[in-house]
């Protein structure tokens, strides 16, 4: 009797545990998978894991496919979303690691593009996740559509604003059918409970808890907040007091606060290279968090930013006029070695323009800008034109039709490539002007204002 008794209250002690989410959880977990003979994968290939962190992706491990098999070396993971990866990242599913959930994921994938047919079994965890996404990429295609639409902008919100609701309940379904899970956590807190109510925003998330960071809640979070709160440009300090609230949540842990920090820096510099109206706020705001919270002292002694952290944040700064952006050194299409530093010693200005043979902006505005070159190369500039493409043939046939004679250069990347991630690449076309000291003297929007530029300047 007293066995049963103890039993029983083991088993009732197990119950209510599983019930509550555990934060900070990290364990060793083996993963692996296999790919059956439907998903016709005719040769070896090379597995792929990532760690994610908000919206970005980083390489953890690999490896190898053999005979259909894959395994990974066990190692501790901290709870969250990875992405698995078959041979390129454009070939990816995102999965959920939680070692209180298990210390084993098997993956069964039966399609070569692994997201269209894949099963991880005995994983509630990664269950709840596949199911969201279905959700979600329905949710995705629909909104598509509305914007496309002919309805007026009133009818674009209140439908977009309604499957966004949808989609949020829909999180919340599946979080209270399974309580306790990391993934059912996140879904549930994507939206506050206190919207409108700026000193009561944060109050649901736990800043503690360093696994929230490897998910998208704290970037979407934060998004509404701004657009919630900061009044702008009602309020012209309306996002430097946002970006103090963010913060103040966050200093009660340094992982979680250098996210917040990085996020934010990165989501205003990205803002401003897509705003057409090139409006100053979006630098001054880069400025403001890299001045008062990275390099200075906004948080007092609550968080000392890892040199890591600072290291990136140079990179914004060294994309600001006046800066030094940095080199590089690779063979152009005629197998030329292109080193930027020289090449800019040797001329009065050059500019790096970021296009692809897919952008349809980049492929109206190029050829009539290449005569425009082939009309003026002779004078005190050149131009280095960095391809986004990731088909050799794509890029050499658009070179070659348009006779675009300036210098050509691919890494066959698209915006991972190592090139684009140093420069902050988000859209194409996308211009930096530097002098012959590598000094970026000006960002034009578009090749009316660079040939503005350059004419002005001879």
């Amino acid at each position: 009797m007293k066995n049963f008794l103890l039993l029983l209250i083991c088993f009732f002690s197990f119950y209510i545990n599983a019930q509550e989410y555990i934060k900070n959880i990290k364990g060793e977990v083996l993963i692996k998978g296999s790919f059956d003979s439907k998903s016709k994968v005719k040769s070896a290939g090379t597995m792929f894991i990532y760690e994610t962190e908000g919206n970005d992706s980083f390489i953890l491990d690999s490896a190898k496919v053999r005979s259909g098999q894959f395994v990974f070396k066990k190692r501790i993971y901290e709870t969250g979303v990875y992405k698995l990866a078959y041979n390129n990242m454009s070939n990816s599913l995102d999965f959920i690691v939680n070692s209180a959930e298990s210390k084993k994921i098997n993956f069964e994938i039966n399609n070569v593009r692994i997201k269209k047919g894949y099963d991880i079994i005995e994983s509630v965890e990664n269950k709840i996740k596949k199911l969201y996404t279905v959700k979600e990429e329905s949710i995705t295609q629909k909104l598509k559509l509305i914007r496309k639409s002919k309805k007026s902008r009133d009818e674009k919100i209140a439908e977009m604003s309604k499957l966004q609701s949808e989609l949020y309940d829909y999180g919340l379904q599946l979080h209270n059918q399974h309580p306790g899970t990391y993934f059912g956590m996140i879904l549930s807190k994507m939206k506050s409970p206190q919207t409108y109510i700026s000193h009561l925003y944060f109050n649901d998330i736990d800043f503690t808890d360093n696994c929230i960071v490897r998910s998208t809640l704290l970037p979407t979070r934060i998004q509404d907040f701004f657009q919630n709160h900061s009044n702008w440009p009602n309020n012209k300090f309306g996002f430097h007091d946002a970006i103090d609230v963010v913060m103040e949540h966050a200093k009660v842990n340094d992982e979680v606060a250098e996210f917040c920090m990085y996020n934010m820096l990165d989501g205003f510099y990205n803002t401003g290279q897509t705003d057409k109206k090139n409006n100053p706020v979006w630098t001054d705001l880069c400025n403001y968090i890299m001045d008062n919270y990275i390099f200075g002292e906004g948080c007092g002694d609550d968080v000392q930013p890892s040199e890591l952290l600072k290291e990136r944040a140079f990179k914004f700064k060294n994309l600001q006029l006046g800066s030094k952006p940095p080199n590089f050194t690779i063979l152009d299409l005629k197998n030329n070695n292109i080193d930027l530093a020289k090449t800019c010693s040797k001329n009065n200005f050059t500019v790096l323009m970021f296009w692809a043979s897919h952008c349809q902006h980049c492929m109206a505005e190029l050829p009539g800008f290449a005569k425009w070159y082939d009309q003026n190369k002779n004078g005190n500039f050149e131009i280095i034109a960095i391809s986004l493409d990731g088909n050799t043939k794509n890029w050499q046939n658009a070179v070659n039709n348009n006779n675009f004679s300036w210098i050509n250069i691919c890494e066959f990347k698209v915006y991972k490539s190592p090139i684009c991630l140093d420069y902050k690449i988000k859209k194409t076309p996308t211009f930096f002007v530097l002098n012959n000291a590598m000094e970026i003297v000006a960002k034009p929007r578009s090749t009316h204002q660079l040939r503005s530029f350059l004419l002005s300047n001879k």
